[in-house]
């Protein structure tokens, strides 16, 4: 099989197909909006009426001496460098290695976890139906 290299875009999307598998096998019903908001997907449990927000990201490692080691890191900016608010975003999906992290909109700009520390600080997601 090829190896090919995926553009930010299709990168994006990819990530968004992982997170809405991950959000069906846990039990939400997945509404994506069909104009631009600052949330990347809509999320209800199914059987109740509350819906909340999700903005989803690819985590990336930062490994720097001057941080302490090894960290995974999340954004929780956007592109114009503003934090999502609580108002925008109540949760972000992130994907690491394939997997799914949910975790609380906190309103900063990055968020880090120690990758030994990932499935207790932030909740995985089954992929398993």
């Amino acid at each position: 099989m090829m190896a090919t290299t995926l553009t930010s875009t299709e990168r994006g999307r990819h990530a968004e197909l992982l997170a809405q598998t991950a959000l069906l096998a846990n039990g939400y019903t997945v509404l994506e909006p069909i104009s631009p908001e600052p949330f990347d997907l809509a999320i209800k449990r199914v059987g109740t009426n509350r819906t909340f927000y999700v903005q989803v990201k690819t985590a990336f490692l930062r490994d720097e001496e001057r941080y302490g080691g090894q960290y995974i890191v999340v954004k929780g900016a956007k592109s114009n460098g503003d934090v999502y608010t609580k108002d925008e975003v109540d949760y972000f999906v992130a994907i690491w290695q394939g997997e799914c992290y949910m975790f609380t909109n906190r309103e900063i700009s990055e968020y880090w976890v120690r990758p030994d520390q990932i499935e207790t600080k932030w909740t995985k997601l089954s992929d398993k139906i």
